[in-house]
């Protein structure tokens, strides 16, 4: 299998740091109701913090990535016609491991292929290639 080349979408940060600020500053300065300033304080720190959560993960796996041959066990098809997977992949120690994501409006059954990657001393943690937000791969080698 080839190997890939993480590279960080610096865009991505600008965009989810202008959002925060964005919250931030509207819950600061609100002179209205105390309930904005609650809303948008509160709103802002959950994005920080969901983002914060996201960002670690997949720092951690594009750090030190082993990619593997995933197989689609399940689709779920949520009520805005988003789609969640289960995916199932063997690592290099020849465990079989099971992992969740979103897969967004894209087609996908179950049964089809995907290209997974993971932590290399923790399989645990992996993402199918398509998934990361603030990452991208390029393949480089054979």
């Amino acid at each position: 299998m080839g190997s890939f080349r993480a590279s960080l979408r610096v865009h991505v940060i600008a965009i989810v740091v202008l959002l925060c600020l964005t919250l931030a500053f509207v819950a600061i300065t609100s002179k209205g109701e105390p309930s904005a300033r609650f809303f948008f304080g509160f709103f802002s720190v959950a994005v920080v913090a969901v983002m914060f959560v996201v960002y670690r993960k997949e720092t951690a796996i594009a750090e030190s990535h082993v990619v593997a041959s995933g197989t689609v066990t399940e689709v779920k098809t949520g009520r805005r016609g988003g789609r969640n997977i289960e995916y199932r992949f063997v690592a290099l120690d020849g465990v079989q491991y099971e992992g969740e994501s979103d897969w967004g409006a894209r087609s996908v059954g179950v049964g089809n292929n995907l290209l997974v990657l993971y932590k290399s001393l923790d399989p645990a943690v992996n993402l199918p290639l398509t998934r990361f937000l603030f990452y991208s791969f390029d393949a480089y080698g054979s």
